[in-house]
């Protein structure tokens, strides 16, 4: 969590450093600026010309939607800033990795100037990439026992954590989990992972914030009331940040905010009005809808759990508040023979 904050910190910092409507326009999806992005697989083929000329048409409509929100920025910045870092373009860049490498990109190029600003970008995307890769693999590690733990209620047979056949089903569940939604980012240039950028950083500390809430109970439980302060405080301020969040993420109204709730009947109205929209616009915005109201049901879901977990942990703590011995066993005490605890020993 330590390594994860670090992290923030410096995307808060790369964040800064870009120009705020540089940032509008990598991070607004094409629906909401109001365009279709072409194939830029082509961008080498035999339509090369034609890609270029429709990129660069797109480019000045999502500068002039941009500019118009208060963000004034140019088409030439936007297609300067994708030439600088020898991407085809910066549009459709929504998450936080293109926009954390680009201002690692910045700050590194300003440094050590000899080396251009392409090569800082893509040291950066290698640096997201591997800290991604090896926080995926620990969730997978934890979530396979989860999984195994959930399913051997009904199976107890996949409960046996030392069983080959048990690891390998509770792998392949968690794997195929997240890799639904990897696959769902190729197919559906809106939806898998793509639609769920929003809710990555929230999730990330109210699981934070529900490590410290077991800390907790586990201190009740050991009869350190006395230190409580030092995970109940920090638990207290993740959970009233990140409420917070959701709740203006899911019913908040101002456009700035992009309520999932909001979006969704806004993109709704849009459909229904018609107009001149075109077949893939409607599609696009369809999308939208669908992932607004997941991104709605997942955050409520996490509302749900979160608090549950905050429930048990003060129904815990009343019950074992005026017991004086210590319940933070799973198991009874058994102490250690005088002699010591013999063991066999094999040469």
């Amino acid at each position: 969590m330590l390594m994860e904050s670090f992290v923030a910190v410096m995307a808060l910092v790369a964040a800064s450093i870009i120009e705020p409507g540089l940032y509008f326009a990598m991070n607004t999806p094409p629906a909401g600026l109001g365009i279709v992005m072409p194939n830029l697989h082509e961008m080498g083929g035999e339509n090369a010309a034609m890609i270029a000329a429709q990129l660069k048409e797109v480019t000045v409509h999502a500068a002039a939607t941009v500019s118009s929100w208060g963000f004034v920025i140019s088409p030439e910045q936007i297609l300067q800033t994708a030439k600088d870092i020898g991407e085809p373009s910066v549009l459709n860049r929504a998450g936080g990795a293109p926009t954390l490498a680009v201002g690692i990109a910045h700050v590194f190029h300003k440094i050590i100037p000899m080396a251009d600003m392409g090569f800082w970008y893509h040291f950066g995307i290698l640096f997201e990439a591997l800290f991604i890769l090896t926080a995926l693999d620990a969730g997978t590690r934890a979530g396979r026992f989860m999984l195994q733990d959930l399913l051997g209620n009904f199976v107890p047979f996949l409960k046996k954590t030392d069983s080959l056949v048990a690891g390998i089903i509770g792998t392949a569940g968690c794997v195929g989990l997240w890799g639904y939604l990897l696959y769902q980012g190729v197919v559906d240039p809106l939806g898998g992972v793509k639609s769920l950028w929003p809710l990555f950083g929230i999730s990330n500390q109210m699981l934070a914030a529900v490590a410290l809430v077991l800390g907790t109970v586990v201190l009740v439980k050991m009869q350190r009331t006395k230190y409580i302060w030092v995970t109940v405080i920090p638990a207290a301020w993740l959970l009233l940040c990140t409420t917070w969040a959701l709740g203006l993420k899911l019913f908040s109204s101002n456009p700035q905010m992009e309520g999932f709730f909001f979006m969704a009947q806004q993109y709704k109205e849009k459909i229904a009005a018609g107009g001149e929209l075109t077949a893939q616009q409607i599609a696009n915005m369809n999308h939208i809808v669908v992932n607004n109201y997941t991104n709605a049901g997942l955050s409520i879901l996490f509302l749900v759990v979160v608090y549950s977990i905050i429930f048990y942990g003060i129904k815990t703590w009343l019950n074992v508040r005026n017991n004086k011995v210590r319940t933070d066993k799973e198991t009874p005490y058994v102490p250690v023979p005088e002699g010591g605890v013999k063991t066999s020993s094999h040469h």
